[in-house]
């Protein structure tokens, strides 16, 4: 069901798609995503936090994650796309956030991974050299948690092809990472196209 808020619809390519001016993650998905940082904060690999703070910072990074992820989730829901949530145990890497499927043929499908930050200053979209080479995902969607803990909004998104090609690649003490800066992200009404092969 839709919150209460401002919506843009794009009535071409066959459907009217849905994009929510903000998520308002409560309730049921909330606490699935507060209960998996809970369980998976002993096992979040050190190679992948970048903040001080012990278990309960990492449980803290892990929600923020996951509530990015659950806003993507209402977003493939409102626009009737086909798709599996990750399934993987808290302690196992994970293959992508959510794998599309095509309706008409079984053989395609799409990884997508979500990345969240926080803070109105953050304007990268970071992936790690060794985690973007070695497990891919087709496309990488940006989103932003507000102060407010719960509300997300959808920055935009790049292709694999986008990260490698027009991604930089950094290194602030943390491994080399590939970062494409705010600037270069593709609007999220562009992602119809893509979108319109994986509905149910």
């Amino acid at each position: 069901m839709l919150q209460n808020v401002s919506i843009t619809v794009l009535k071409d390519w066959g459907f009217n798609m849905i994009v929510r001016e903000k998520y308002i993650i409560s309730d049921g998905l909330y606490e699935e995503a507060l209960q998996y940082a809970k369980l998976s904060r002993s096992y979040t690999s050190n190679r992948h936090d970048f903040h001080p703070g012990g278990l309960n910072n990492k449980q803290q990074k892990m929600l923020e994650g996951k509530l990015g992820e659950k806003a993507v989730k209402l977003f493939l829901q409102d626009n009737r796309v086909n798709f599996t949530e990750d399934s993987t145990n808290y302690d196992e890497r994970d293959e992508y956030d959510f794998l599309l499927h095509n309706s008409n043929t079984s053989k395609e499908e799409l990884k997508i991974d979500v990345k969240t930050r926080t803070k109105t200053f953050h304007t990268r979209t970071l992936e790690m050299c060794e985690q973007a080479e070695s497990h891919p995902k087709d496309i990488y969607i940006s989103t932003r948690l507000l102060e407010d803990g719960k509300t997300v909004i959808l920055l935009g998104w790049i292709t694999f092809r986008d990260l490698t090609e027009k991604g930089k690649i950094e290194n602030n003490g943390y491994l080399d990472n590939y970062v494409i800066y705010d600037k270069d992200l593709r609007p999220m009404k562009d992602l119809k196209v893509i979108l319109s092969a994986f509905q149910n």
